[in-house]
Order: structure tokens, then C-alpha cells, then sequence
């Protein structure tokens, strides 16, 4: 009987979900076209604060129904440290498709919209893509040793896309946000990494250091580390309500000035020094996480 409430729940969750994101995706999508053309810089931030909002009403209506429905019980430890204005980059570990709910909950009109680090092919999802699009969201485009081979005349291409994309995001504050890991943890995933974590995998600098090396206002890190209490990580399961109880704890992390720098990207003695700063992040996470087994 529980079993069959609960999918009855998820059913319920997922038509509110997507009857939310075509209706407002219908108002996203045209502004973004918009303000694509717009030939004014201060019409494109004006559009672009309009979308946010609208963005904002996305997740704040998502909110309602997880909270009618779900009845969650988040444990938030340090919403003090969420920093109401400015640039910043925030990171946090990755188990669940449903972090990236769970994260704009309780960020939601706190502090700048999340703009979520997202692989260029995701662009091409029906309807969602063009809305993440419309946000501002970044679009990672990496080539692989092949294809740079294949064709050397891509090096260094993908950063200069992302110079260009990044570069309006001095015009208002914003969150850049990266998953370290870059994916979502399983024990399959740890296992083949050989993580020398507990708790999560090898974290990857990358994107942070994207951030920072593009992103020339940023000066602080807000570290989440999300942990629930049920054992089913599912997406399936978080729109059931069986993942209606975790742990977050949050941090401002001060960036030494060093890895405030331009050259963070493409300085490789920096930049190990930085994945050497970001892996002892990862330990004091760990340590954190594995207080609660």
C-alpha cells in the first residue's frame, strides 16, 4: 500500500514538474530570443533580470509542491554563509539528479541564481535546453585528445567560447556553479576511480577554475555538502518523496588571492597548486560526510 502511494506521489510530482516547465518555458524561451537581438547592453541586463525572475517563479513553484507533497525535513546547517549579493563560484558533492533541486531550494532568491556548469549537448533537449539557455546557464564544450588530433586548429577553442559566453556575467552578479566531481557518485563509479574518498569521488578543478579564471569579480566559495539519509538516490525515488530528509551544510570559503588570476586556466604549476587546494576541500567533506555513517 505505501509502495503504491508513493508512485502515486511521484506520478503526481512529475506532471506538476512538466505542466511548470512548458507553461513558463513558453515566456523563458521568447525573451531569450529577444534578448539575443537586442543590439543595448543595458536592454540585454535589463531582459536578462526579467528572465531570472521568471526563472526564480520556476523554482519557487517547485518548491510548493515538493513542500505539499514530500513534507521534506532539511537539516540546514550555516544559511548564514549564503551570501545575498555578489559574484561567486559554489560547489558541492553530487549523489542525486535531485541535488540541483534540493540546491535551488534553499538558495532560491537568497543569492544569485545557480548558474549551473552543463555540457554543450545539453543545449539540445527539447524545450529544457533552450530555457537553460535563456538562463545564462554556461555550456562546457570540451574536445577529446582524438578529435584535437584529428583537427589541431580546435586547441583552444572551447575556452575561447567560454570567455565569450562568461563574459557578460560582469554585468550583474551571478553563482557559477560546478558538481567537482562531474558526475553523480554510485559505488560503481567509485570503485573504478579508485577514490581515495569514502564518500565521494576524485574532484575535478576544471570548472572552478573556468570560474575563476573568466569570472574576474569572483573573490569567495560557497561549499555545499549534501548528504541524505535514504540509501534510494533515484530521481524516480526524490519525486516519490522517499528522499525527503537530509543534511546540508554550508561554508564561505575565502579563495587565496593567488588563484585569482586570469592565467588560473592555462598556468599549469597554478593550477595544480589550485587541484591540490580544491582535493583538500574534498578531505574535510569526506571527513564531514563520514561522520553521519
Amino acid at each position: 500500500m505505501k509502495f503504491l502511494f508513493e508512485n502515486l506521489i511521484g506520478i503526481t510530482s512529475i506532471t506538476i514538474l512538466i505542466l511548470n516547465t512548458v507553461i513558463l518555458s513558453c515566456l523563458l524561451i521568447p525573451l531569450g530570443i529577444i534578448k539575443f537581438f537586442l543590439p543595448v547592453t543595458a536592454l540585454k541586463v535589463l531582459f536578462t533580470k526579467f528572465i531570472i525572475k521568471v526563472g526564480e517563479l520556476w523554482i519557487f513553484t517547485n518548491k510548493i509542491w515538493v513542500k505539499a507533497l514530500h513534507n521534506p525535513k532539511w537539516q540546514i546547517i550555516g544559511k548564514e554563509n549564503i551570501k545575498s549579493d555578489g559574484w561567486t563560484i559554489a560547489t558541492s558533492n553530487h549523489q542525486s539528479f535531485a541535488d540541483i533541486f534540493l540546491l535551488q531550494d534553499i538558495t532560491n532568491r537568497k543569492m544569485p541564481m545557480l548558474k549551473f556548469f552543463m555540457k554543450y549537448v545539453l543545449i539540445y533537449v527539447p524545450v529544457i535546453g533552450l530555457s537553460w539557455w535563456a538562463l545564462d546557464m554556461p555550456f562546457l564544450k570540451r574536445y577529446t585528445k582524438k578529435q584535437l588530433e584529428k583537427n589541431p586548429k580546435l586547441a583552444g577553442k572551447d575556452v575561447k567560447e567560454m570567455k565569450r559566453a562568461l563574459k557578460h556575467y560582469a554585468l550583474y552578479p551571478v553563482t557559477v556553479f560546478s558538481f567537482a566531481e562531474g558526475t553523480r557518485f554510485t559505488l560503481k563509479k567509485h570503485h573504478n576511480q579508485n577514490s581515495p574518498f569514502k564518500n565521494l569521488l576524485k574532484p575535478k578543478e576544471g570548472g572552478l577554475a573556468t570560474a575563476l579564471s573568466l569570472v574576474s569579480k569572483i573573490d569567495s566559495l560557497i561549499d555545499f555538502t549534501i548528504q541524505f539519509d535514504s540509501k534510494k538516490r533515484s530521481f524516480w525515488d526524490y519525486l516519490c518523496g522517499r528522499m525527503n530528509s537530509a543534511k546540508i551544510v554550508i561554508k564561505e570559503i575565502k579563495i587565496p588571492k593567488k588563484f585569482l588570476n586570469e592565467n588560473l586556466l592555462d598556468n599549469q604549476l597554478l593550477r595544480s597548486e589550485f587541484k591540490e587546494w580544491v582535493n583538500a576541500l574534498w578531505i574535510e567533506k569526506d571527513l564531514l560526510l563520514s561522520k553521519r555513517d
